[in-house]
């Protein structure tokens, strides 16, 4: 090719990689409980805001717990100092995007061609599944500038790679099998020389675990999977399944399926491709192609990872017997891990665990990046990728703000109150309040209380509420039912005797009207009082009281209901629309969004008399 042609390719490769940056970083947003922040955030905010606050490591009330990401929330606690823990919401996510512009640079500086490094820096910038999570205010972007410097580090010195090595455990702990396998392959010679990274990073692991959590583990490596597991075999027992249809259906990912195409179709495709291609007959080349081919005819779907590296394999066959790409192969195998362990060990898959992958699939670009048709090709196929990252439906999320918000208002401040999703009620009920409103949060699936999963497992939660003396429950109604069909029902986990409509009793639920998660009873936050622990709460008179300004701009109420009645609001046509329904007597915190305010009279049923006018916005 000539020098001509060379520098064409050059420039329109940058000019495509630009494009998939601007593309990408369309994804920006200022993030919020609706779009960005996920409920596990808030219990990275309230660890940091407790330990910067002298609570000490904790989340749930009374418990120091291992169950977050700790080298994140220690870089948390600093912004509380300086900014305030309300501040968190906004500053995490800042931090993370500083941190993937960071990892950005670091794949331009890092890459002994610039060109290359070019293409690569501005593709990591613009990636939709990067851009979406490094604001979730969690360790993803912290994960992923961890895992790029430890493979830019790879040739590096032992002590350089050894300290990069604890920084990526640090920083998430599915990153262990990446440092092992890539010490692996450092020390393919020696292979006792590879041992002390991966074992000192292990330690740390157990270490910090043992000290905060008191296991072996993280407080939140088991809860979750062990409660989908419990669900897996209660579902085939019902149904009379074996069970190997459900252990299929989360395996089936780990073979090159959709965690793969999300950090990168063509990236993962071409690495897989990179380490078959020296032991893949030529006179096989069609073989796997035909292969991709029925298995799409036959409905199996997930092929865009294969469909590359079948395609590759059928353009380009090895002519002569070359070197394996080992480098490639113990990067594939170090991260592939990620999607082993989350997809068919722990049956608990979530898109922000696949994010490190996206170091492999550039890792395969940079390493034959002098082909510059692939470059081009790699930045055009990702702005087409952007379609298989999706905003998440978070929205629902704002119910568990509003209770957290306005918990006050329903309950009397000191009350301990067990609730499974826990992590923004935790953040605005019990670290952010004022210490005359504060209310202790006590997490009860376990992932950040090694206490409650403990009598979880046991099935005596009711009676370690009782020992705790936790009188109230807060969540979603499903999580209180006995339902074998359904994994997040945890009636079960009380005791073999308990019956939530006969022993919780509804004192208030928060609803943002419009929101629902799909599922029975899913319509709304709901407060039980635990029938018999105490004295029963008594509500406040019927009618309707402002709470206040909040959450985007709307209106917090709160109505206090006899049951069977509704509320309704005026529409500047007359109209009056239904905003919440009660069908027990109880207090609905309810938010009214800006455009649903009509002239701001509410009415209860069909009185003549308004209950309440909302103030102007």
């Amino acid at each position: 090719m000539s020098r001509a042609w060379a520098q064409r390719l050059r420039g329109m490769a940058v000019a495509v990689a630009l494009v998939a940056a601007v593309f990408g970083l369309c994804g920006l947003t200022v993030p919020d409980a609706g779009n960005r922040l996920r409920d596990d955030a808030f219990y990275e905010f309230a660890w940091a805001a407790n330990l910067a606050s002298g609570r000490g490591p904790t989340v749930s009330d009374g418990a120091t717990t291992s169950g977050v990401q700790w080298l994140w929330c220690l870089l948390l606690a600093p912004l509380v100092w300086l900014f305030g823990a309300g501040a968190l919401p906004v500053a995490a996510p800042g931090l993370g995007l500083a941190l993937h512009v960071a990892t950005a640079v670091a794949w331009w500086r890092g890459l002994r061609d610039r060109w290359t490094g070019t293409i690569v820096g501005l593709c990591w910038l613009g990636h939709p599944l990067l851009v979406r999570e490094c604001q979730n205010g969690q360790e993803t972007a912290l994960a992923c500038f961890a895992a790029t410097l430890l493979w830019l580090a790879r040739g590096g010195s032992e002590r350089r790679f050894l300290g990069l090595a604890l920084v990526a455990v640090a920083a998430r702990s599915d990153l262990l099998a990446f440092v092992a396998v890539l010490s692996c392959w450092r020390h393919r010679g020696a292979p006792w020389r590879a041992l002390p990274a991966p074992l000192l990073a292990l330690g740390m692991h157990i270490g910090v675990a043992r000290l905060l959590g008191g296991g072996w583990l993280p407080d939140s490596a088991l809860p979750m999977a062990w409660l989908f597991h419990e669900h897996g075999e209660r579902i085939a027992a019902v149904v009379g399944d074996s069970g190997w249809s459900r252990t299929w259906w989360f395996l089936r990912p780990v073979l090159l399926g959709g965690p793969f195409a999300l950090a990168s179709s063509l990236g993962i495709g071409f690495a897989v491709f990179a380490c078959l291609r020296p032991f893949w007959p030529a006179g096989l080349r069609a073989l796997p192609a035909l292969a991709v081919g029925i298995a799409s005819g036959l409905g199996v779907r997930d092929l865009a990872t294969p469909g590359w590296t079948a395609l590759l394999l059928a353009l380009f066959p090895a002519a002569r017997r070359r070197r394996p790409r080992c480098e490639l192969l113990a990067t594939l195998l170090g991260l592939g891990a990620i999607v082993l362990l989350h997809w068919a060990i722990r049956w608990y898959p979530r898109d922000y665990y696949v994010a490190p992958l996206v170091v492999a699939a550039m890792a395969a670009v940079a390493r034959y990046g002098r082909l510059r048709l692939l470059l081009i090709t790699f930045a055009l196929v990702q702005v087409f990728d952007a379609r298989r990252v999706p905003p998440e439906p978070l929205a629902g999320q704002r119910e568990m703000e509003l209770a957290g918000r306005h918990l006050a208002a329903v309950l009397p401040a000191g009350e301990r109150v067990g609730c499974f999703n826990s992590g923004l009620v935790t953040f605005y009920a019990d670290v952010l309040a004022a210490a005359a409103r504060r209310h202790g949060i006590v997490n009860l699936d376990g992932v950040v209380d090694a206490r409650t999963f403990a009598a979880g497992k046991a099935r005596s939660l009711a009676a370690w509420l009782d020992a705790h003396e936790v009188r109230f429950v807060l969540d979603n109604a499903l999580q209180f039912a006995r339902d074998e069909r359904e994994p997040h029902a945890c009636g079960d986990l009380f005791g073999a005797d308990f019956e939530a409509a006969r022993d919780l009793v509804e004192v208030a639920r928060f609803d943002v009207p419009g929101l629902g998660n799909g599922r029975p009873d899913g319509d709304s936050l709901r407060l039980y009082w635990r029938r018999g622990r105490g004295a029963a709460p008594v509500l406040p008179a019927k009618g309707v009281r402002l709470l206040g300004s909040d959450m985007a701009g709307g209106t917090v109420v709160a109505w206090t209901a006899a049951a069977g009645a509704t509320l309704r609001i005026e529409m500047p046509d007359g109209r009056r629309e239904p905003l919440v329904h009660a069908d027990v007597d109880t207090t609905v915190v309810v938010w009214i969004a800006r455009e649903r305010h009509g002239t701001g009279r509410l009415f209860v049923g069909d009185s003549a008399t308004p209950a309440l006018h909302l103030p102007a916005l």
